[in-house]
């Protein structure tokens, strides 16, 4: 199902009385019965200053009305059961949002400034980490895996690069994860049945999306530092960006597990509770395909870092070049038609840059409804965190935040 129309939604919000567009960023939006929602006035403590109005930065307020109205019209429609909007521009929000249930079963409304199980959105922290090591010359992009890690060692590994991990071209199939691979009592343990057992296709041959390679690159970045590569994030990229609410496990003691809301299933239609925080996270060890878990503030500031070619206040993550070999097709132009999509190295591409010497429209969703995405021609970034698994709003948002800065 897509989301309703331009005209369809005007005619949804009419008919519930809120036919008065609302423009600026500072007005509140009612809420319906049932469907809560928060105010839209300044946070206090927002890392980012709030613009006054959306045209300040260029955007159409009606725009921006538009497309909260379309994701809360699904909210209202049962398609999720909570959410957090935060949209920025020129370093300025524009819009930031919660909306619906943390906790539908205890009724507790969803806030902003939530804390997030991020899901997939982990992994271009594992392929930024790759890519640091790389620049460093501790790690070569095109050099076999096995030169890493001893298990790749083999006929049917053995040819795998690190290139081929960043690109999901290594032929390992999502799902396909060897026998005892969650049980083993590390990362590196686990990679190391992955490498043994191979993968299901020739590396190189196709893209296919599984997690085992950004754990394979997790499993390169502690064997080539000595650290776990939970602690290289933490150290190289949490710490350097100042990213407080990003965290690499979850305790229910943790001072910060009462913004975790619980996580949802859809099945056959309604809504079941899989994860609350009051349980421990699942997994012996941090998985760098997917178990990270953050705000959406720290998410736009790691986005953000990148937009700007790798640098931030206080230094850089990586290079100009780096960046845009990451974010580059990794498909020669003249081999095939002119795409708007594709994968790059730990990241989703969503529509080609729109002039000369720009970065395109890049970002990663997770397995928990989740999104970041950074649109560098209109120097915006979206943020959609939900605790709504696997539905297909998420790729309505990325259509709706395209459509809206004209991508």
């Amino acid at each position: 199902m897509r989301l309703p129309g331009v005209e369809m939604v005007r005619a949804l919000v009419v008919a519930v009385g809120l036919a008065a567009l609302v423009s600026g960023c500072g007005a509140d939006d009612p809420s319906r019965p049932g469907s809560p929602r928060t105010a839209r006035t300044p946070l206090e403590g927002a890392p980012f200053p709030y613009a006054e109005t959306a045209e300040d930065v260029g955007v159409s307020s009606d725009a921006v009305w538009l497309f909260k109205e379309r994701l809360y019209s699904r909210m209202v429609a049962r398609h999720l059961v909570g959410a957090e909007i935060l949209v920025i521009v020129d370093g300025q929000i524009v819009l930031h949002q919660a909306m619906g249930w943390a906790d539908r079963e205890g009724l507790v409304p969803m806030e902003r400034n939530s804390i997030f199980r991020l899901a997939s959105m982990t992994k271009p922290l594992a392929g930024t980490a790759t890519l640091m090591l790389a620049e460093e010359g501790r790690v070569g992009l095109d050099e076999p895996v096995s030169r890493y890690l001893d298990s790749f060692e083999n006929g049917s590994s053995g040819d795998i690069t690190v290139r081929h991990l960043l690109t999901h071209r290594s032929g390992f199939v999502q799902g396909d994860d060897p026998p005892g691979f969650a049980d083993q009592p590390s990362l590196v343990d686990a990679v190391y049945l992955a490498g043994e057992q191979g993968p299901t296709y020739e590396p190189g041959e196709r893209i296919i999306y599984s997690d085992l390679n950004s754990e394979a690159l997790g499993a390169v970045v502690a064997t080539v530092t000595g650290m776990p590569v939970e602690r290289f994030l933490e150290r190289r990229i949490l710490a350097p960006l100042g990213l407080a609410d990003t965290h690499t496990a979850f305790s229910p003691e943790a001072v910060w597990a009462d913004r975790v809301p619980s996580s949802y299933r859809s099945w056959g239609g309604s809504w079941e509770r899989w994860w609350n925080p009051s349980r421990p996270h699942e997994t012996p060890w941090f998985s760098p395909a997917g178990d990270l878990f953050g705000s959406a503030f720290d998410y736009a500031r790691f986005l953000q870092s990148w937009m700007d070619r790798g640098k931030f206040a206080d230094g850089r993550l990586l290079e100009d070049a780096t960046v845009e070999q990451a974010l580059a097709d990794p498909v020669a132009a003249d081999t095939l038609p002119t795409r708007a999509r594709w994968y790059g190295m730990q990241w989703e591409i969503y529509s080609r840059p729109q002039a000369d010497g720009e970065l395109p429209a890049f970002g990663h969703r997770g397995e928990t409804g989740t999104l970041g995405m950074a649109i560098p021609g209109r120097n915006a970034i979206v943020i959609y965190l939900t605790n709504s698994n696997e539905t297909e709003v998420v790729e309505e948002v990325i259509d709706a935040a395209l459509e809206m800065f004209g991508s």
